[in-house]
């Protein structure tokens, strides 16, 4: 049976305060270092309104972190989520590979029929600070690539939504209760016509869809989150596992027509 390890600590460390506390950032430290590469520990942060909000589960070769979502829970960042997050710094036009493993218990219960929005992969805008730009009146706006989860006639499934205004969509990639599954998006980041993103799943050998167009709201990098953030209204309580995340830049794909 997974050991679940809960680290007391309440996690209210904001954009604002981070690093204000050494003791809070150790433990933080801890449930990072389960699921992704210490290379990449600068770069991320939990974003959890509270304690039963994540664990580390598992023992051995079986370690993983485990993010949870509870009814009425505390929200984080205005919303109800329980995620991981990854500002891996990168420029306009460079091409980066995102990939990790995730699997849903098997107890977990979908919002089917109504099936509203929940997301477990997702990249961001923010404030452009070479701009001198601030989280102060800056817009707030759907992500312009996405990982979602839902039920497609009685099976889980992911779909992928990609673009500023999301008018892109692939699905379902179905997959199953109980089984870890390896998902990989390789990204060209661009405002124009050359950004495209290719999605690998499982067996990672051949992209399932490439999606092509700008993906980018503003110049500045986009940071990942990935984890549970869902309809404020769904109200089952549900557990995500992942680990093994990895991000780094690779050679450019070559651009519609090449």
């Amino acid at each position: 049976m997974a050991v679940r390890i809960l680290l007391i600590v309440v996690f209210v460390l904001t954009s604002c305060d981070r690093g204000a506390d050494p003791q809070a950032r150790e433990k933080e430290l801890a449930y990072l270092r389960v699921v992704m590469p210490e290379d990449l520990l600068p770069y991320a942060h939990v974003e959890v309104p509270a304690v039963e909000n994540i664990a580390i589960l598992g023992e051995g070769a079986d370690r993983h972190l485990g993010l949870h979502t509870i009814p009425g829970q505390k929200r984080r960042s205005g919303g109800v989520r329980a995620e991981v997050s990854v500002d891996r710094p990168f420029e306009e036009g460079d091409t980066l590979r995102y990939e990790w493993q995730f699997r849903v218990p098997e107890d977990f219960k979908s919002d089917a029929p109504r099936n509203r929005w929940c997301i477990i992969g997702q990249w961001h805008d923010q404030p452009d600070i070479r701009q001198g730009e601030t989280w102060e009146g800056f817009p707030s706006r759907s992500p312009p690539v996405l990982v979602g989860l839902g039920e497609w006639q009685g099976r889980l499934a992911l779909g992928i939504e990609y673009g500023p205004t999301q008018a892109q969509k692939h699905g379902p990639i179905f997959i199953q209760r109980g089984k870890w599954h390896r998902i990989a998006m390789v990204i060209r980041w661009s405002r124009k016509a050359d950004g495209r993103a290719s999605v690998y799943f499982d067996d990672m050998t051949t992209a399932v869809k490439t999606f092509d167009g700008p993906n980018m709201h503003n110049g500045y990098q986009h940071y990942f989150k990935f984890g549970m953030y869902r309809h404020p209204d769904i109200a089952t309580e549900n557990w995500i596992h992942l680990r093994e995340f990895k991000t780094s830049k690779v050679a450019p794909q070559p651009s519609p027509g090449q």
